[in-house]
């Protein structure tokens, strides 16, 4: 009895140093997301806490394959204090049940460093042929731009096209995302090579310019692709 007594001791001295120096918890560590189909990215926001006394600093944020997580906001954690962590794990190429790990590398006090680790797991289902997934979506995106006046664009413009006409367009185009295809076209490609310059100029690396314009597409494939009133 008193070596159960002396054990039980022991055991809750330990706890007491544990969040004396200073212990990183998660909300909840082990996160499953069900069943999802193959390309969905998973998203799932852990909340780490100094559940101890004394405070913490977060040294390294490393994510299993196929996982990552987002740069935190705080690195340095009072006792009581959190700070959010953001999973992502995109599905695409998996199948079957998963579990990805996210290692969060920590010091307290003066005490060596460990480490907390969270899991996000879940079941991918095959995808249909019909699919297209969202990272597949994102890399096939592009912008295409008519620079043409309104009246002209009324006319008949490519489809998915917007109209920022060639007077608007320096005030428009710090709306523009950069990382993403930008394709510029006017009626016979005079206007859209200067300004697709100027993008380039700005880190817009991936702008170009239609090369003949609208007059050369309507040259090469008709009226196909273009809308009309």
């Amino acid at each position: 009895m008193k070596r159960m007594f002396l054990a039980l001791s022991l055991v809750a001295a330990l706890g007491v140093v544990g969040l004396a120096s200073g212990t990183l918890s998660a909300d909840l560590a082990d996160y499953n997301f069900g069943n999802v189909v193959e390309g969905t990215i998973v998203v799932h926001t852990f909340i780490l806490t100094n559940a101890g006394a004394q405070p913490i600093q977060i040294s390294k944020v490393r994510a299993s394959c196929g996982c990552t997580a987002t740069a935190l906001s705080d690195y340095s954690l009072a006792a009581g204090e959190s700070v959010q962590l953001e999973a992502r794990v995109d599905t695409s190429g998996f199948s079957g049940d998963i579990v990805k790990s996210i290692y969060v590398d920590y010091t307290a006090g003066a005490s060596e460093g460990t480490t907390l680790t969270l899991h996000v797991a879940g079941t991918v289902l095959r995808a249909q042929a019909y699919n297209i997934t969202v990272g597949d979506l994102n890399y096939l995106f592009y912008i295409l731009i008519d620079l043409r006046e309104p009246d002209a664009y009324a006319a008949g413009h490519l489809m998915g096209a917007v109209n920022v006409p060639y007077s608007q367009f320096t005030s428009w185009a710090d709306r523009l995302p950069k990382g993403v295809i930008i394709v510029l076209y006017d009626q016979d490609g005079t206007v859209s090579d200067g300004l697709v310059q100027e993008l380039l100029a700005a880190g817009f690396t991936d702008a170009r310019s239609l090369l003949g314009g609208l007059n050369s597409w309507t040259i090469a494939y008709g009226d196909q692709f273009i809308l009309k009133p």
